[in-house]
């Protein structure tokens, strides 16, 4: 009996080793507003070096007018860091519950 492929990962994993910051603003010291709900769901825009932008899945952890800090996983890690607030935008999340 043959099997039909499985989805997912195929093959080694991404080392973790290839992991590289980006670049995040100093924490602030004051103002800050940390989620104590569920954290809001976002799409952040992070800048690398050399100029690279990549925009990712993440999550609000805390905020202020100017800065929020945003949680996203990256070669299955948590990573977190403080962006510009005009870099991020709520996403929305699937019910991803069954129907009644």
């Amino acid at each position: 009996m043959e099997r039909a492929p499985r989805p997912g990962w195929h093959g080694i994993p991404p080392s973790r080793d290839r992991f590289v910051s980006p670049e995040s603003l100093p924490e602030p010291t004051e103002g800050v507003h940390w989620t104590t709900e569920k954290a809001p769901p976002v799409w952040a825009e992070l800048a690398y070096p050399e100029s690279v932008v990549q925009t990712v899945k993440g999550f609000a952890m805390a905020w202020t007018r100017e800065l929020v800090q945003v949680q996203w996983v990256e070669y299955s890690m948590a990573r977190e860091a403080w962006v510009a607030s005009d870099k991020v935008r709520r996403r929305k999340l699937e019910d991803r519950r069954p129907h009644e």
